[in-house]
């Protein structure tokens, strides 16, 4: 029932990112303009998730 609450924060934003890219593509025909706003968001997300898998990366070495 609170699976989410035991998530990771990468599972998270994952998840996030996953749910706005399609809100995203779903509504780009319709409205360009907030289909923009939400593949922006996306992307801030994903350079997040792109910056923790490089702090892994550096810990490794």
């Amino acid at each position: 029932m609170f699976g989410f609450l035991f998530r990771s924060e990468e599972d998270r934003l994952s998840h996030k990112y996953t749910q706005l890219m399609y809100r995203a593509f779903s509504i780009a025909p319709v409205d360009k303009e907030k289909s923009d706003k939400l593949n922006a968001r996306a992307q801030r997300i994903l350079k997040q998730l792109k910056r923790m898998h490089y702090k892994e990366l550096d810990n490794c070495f």
